[in-house]
């Protein structure tokens, strides 16, 4: 008897499981599990990413152009209308007088228009330590892999020194540049 039952229950669930297949249906005990790397390719590449960047006057800009008169090169994804990265601006332009030696790179996915609006409502815009603008190609944030904005990465001297999923305090930011 034990035996009818353990079959029947084998059919029974052998029955669902194609039925749910004709369907259309995935039944997780036969759909098969693939492993994927996850994470991000600034944890195994140490470089400032390769990307072309249209700035907000217009001009594009990738990582070979970068000035190499800075020590520091921050990365910042943002959004313009996310107040997270309104307080992370507004809090690097109070501080700019210590950021001398850091090249800013802000990086939206948002349309131009916002994004110059937020580089002038922040002071940023005309700075020489500072590229605003549009990686059209989204070659900075496939590379990062943010989950929120601000995010931000620090490079000292072209290699990675690291990152900040939530945005940065700038007196935080201001110990690592200053050695302290």
């Amino acid at each position: 008897m034990k035996y009818i039952l353990i079959v029947l229950l084998s059919v029974t669930s052998f029955a669902t499981s194609v039925k749910a297949q004709a369907k259309g249906q995935q039944n997780k005990a036969t759909t098969p599990v693939s492993v994927v790397d996850a994470s991000a390719p600034y944890l195994k590449d140490k470089n400032i990413p390769t990307f072309s960047l249209t700035s907000i006057d217009g001009k594009e800009i990738t990582n070979k152009d970068l000035p190499s008169k800075y020590k520091y090169t921050c990365i910042i994804i943002f959004s313009p209308d996310c107040s997270h990265c309104e307080l992370e601006a507004a809090e690097i332009d109070k501080n700019a007088d210590k950021f001398k030696n850091v090249l800013f790179i802000w990086d939206s996915y948002r349309e131009m228009d916002l994004i110059k609006k937020f580089a002038a409502k922040y002071n940023l815009a005309g700075k020489p330590n500072m590229i605003i603008g549009r990686d059209g190609m989204y070659t900075i944030p496939t590379f990062f892999r943010p989950k929120m904005t601000p995010f931000v990465a620090l490079y000292e001297n072209g290699i990675f020194v690291k990152v900040w999923e939530q945005g940065v305090e700038p007196s935080e930011l201001i110990k690592i540049i200053q050695g302290h």
